[in-house]
């Protein structure tokens, strides 16, 4: 049994048992599966919800269930990265660091054999209306499908994956799609000098593990096939498509994969739409993305990310977190953790834990993460005994052990600061105004007498519980 979707699903009904179903109809293009979510995250509940009858773009009842807030909690995550749930914090961004580096090569499967073949529309049929596609925020441009994208160069045979997003137009074979990924624009721009159309595959539904592979940092000509191998912890099962044959291979396990080129030098609006900050990006020329075929599985589910809450930090937040550890870990061996926060988004803030802090690395750590991840703006660095998943720890130790006047590091020259091209909305992102970067040193002060944390010993609060002094029936 392949390391599928369904499988995933099944795991957390086990692991966690955080599956909510919605049998009730509900219509994605009118904003009535945001409206829900929004309403979850404001009780601060953060399930994963399938909804079982959404309406298609015609406004019938569609075949596909609708699965979305996959992503919204880091338990759900561990048990995607093979983790125990109930240690979700640097222990998967450990495992992400640890995938991210093993490689495993892909095998190929006939058609035949392939479930995302089970079904074929081809030409006409292949009308991606009949698909519940989401409208997420007021002013967002139209319903938009989330998940990632395939391409691959035509000389070589090296495949990238990559989140972009595709807007519906209204028309049974054409989308708009937003490519902002540095891989995928430069696959776009060789594709384009060819004067050729350019082959572009949708993946609508697949093992989360997936879609957190896909954002691993790969250099250019890597294989994101075999890192995705790796992040499902067996060879990803290939098939060819269904439009170029083995000329372009398609995940095989996959739920549903919209076939699809990108005719050279042509272009349409795109956006606006209410990104993972939270803002909405401006309105932009985009390519097209003529539709050639939509292959699925029996009883498909469609995927959708919650873009701007809970669903879509942790896809910022861990790969950010797993590629530092990889990058830091060498340079700074007494490095403890590291946390991109929720309050930044998963985007703009790291909270990094040492031992023992050195003075000298403070702004040293800064340099790295920024050059690291350019869209990085603030980077805190406190002591071993903060928790960096705890905020007001992190806060803490900013007012206390900071000091306003020498602890706060701006610069405007640091990767991504003013007068350096940086990550704007061609990456994805709505903002436009950053002019600089900040470092922050939240470590204690030790180079004159400062008081210590005050604590209760460790062996007391190990040995005293507070449930054996309660009466019964009034505490836990």
């Amino acid at each position: 049994m392949a390391n599928d979707l369904r499988r995933f699903i099944d795991g957390v009904k086990r692991q966690t048992g955080d599956l909510l179903e919605i049998d009730k109809p509900v219509k994605p293009h009118e904003f009535e599966v945001t409206a829900l979510l929004k309403q979850l995250e404001d009780k601060q509940r953060y399930p994963m919800v399938l909804f079982r009858q959404p309406t298609d773009m015609y406004g019938q009842p569609s075949r596909f269930p609708l699965l979305s807030n996959v992503y919204s909690t880091r338990e759900r995550c561990a048990v995607m990265l093979g983790v125990d749930p109930s240690t979700p914090n640097y222990a998967v961004s450990q495992a992400f660091a640890r995938k991210a580096e093993r490689k495993i090569a892909p095998v190929r499967i006939s058609s035949d054999a392939a479930p995302v073949h089970e079904n074929v529309w081809r030409g006409k049929d292949a009308d991606i209306g009949k698909l519940p596609i989401v409208k997420h925020f007021a002013m967002d441009m139209g319903p938009v499908l989330t998940m990632a994208h395939i391409m691959k160069p035509a000389s070589d045979d090296f495949y990238n994956v990559s989140f972009a997003k595709t807007f519906y137009k209204w028309a049974p074979q054409e989308m708009v799609v937003s490519l902002h990924t540095q891989h995928m624009v430069r696959l776009l721009k060789e594709g384009e000098a060819r004067n050729e159309p350019i082959p572009i595959v949708n993946v609508l539904g697949a093992h989360p593990a997936f879609y957190l592979g896909s954002l691993a940092k790969n250099p250019w000509g890597a294989n994101d096939y075999e890192t995705l191998g790796s992040f499902l912890d067996e060879p990803l099962r290939l098939a060819p498509s269904v439009t170029w044959g083995d000329k372009f291979m398609v995940p095989a396990d996959a739920e549903i994969i919209i076939e699809g080129e990108i005719p050279p030098a042509q272009r349409d609006v795109c956006d606006p739409f209410g990104e993972v900050a939270r803002l909405y990006q401006a309105q932009c020329l985009r390519p097209l993305f003529q539709v050639k075929a939509v292959t699925f599985r029996n009883d498909a589910i469609v995927q959708d990310i919650f873009s701007g809450f809970r669903d879509s930090f942790p896809l910022g937040a861990i790969p950010k977190e797993g590629t530092l550890e990889t990058v830091m870990r060498v340079q700074f061996p007494n490095l403890h953790q590291m946390h991109v926060p929720d309050s930044s988004c998963g985007v703009y803030a790291v909270y990094v834990s040492l031992k023992n802090p050195q003075p000298e690395q403070i702004l040293e750590i800064g340099r790295v993460a920024f050059e690291t991840f350019h869209v990085l703006q603030c980077v805190v660095v406190v002591d071993a005994e903060i928790d960096v998943f705890d905020e007001k720890q992190v806060f803490w130790s900013i007012h206390t052990y900071s000091n306003f006047v020498k602890s706060f590091h701006t610069r405007g020259n640091w990767p991504g600061g003013r007068g350096v091209k940086h990550d704007g909305p061609q990456s994805g992102f709505a903002t436009t105004n950053w002019g600089g970067k900040i470092v922050i040193d939240a470590t204690r002060p030790n180079d004159f007498a400062f008081g210590l944390r005050s604590d209760i010993p460790a062996e007391v609060m190990a040995r005293i519980r507070l449930s054996d002094f309660l009466r019964a029936g009034t505490g836990e």
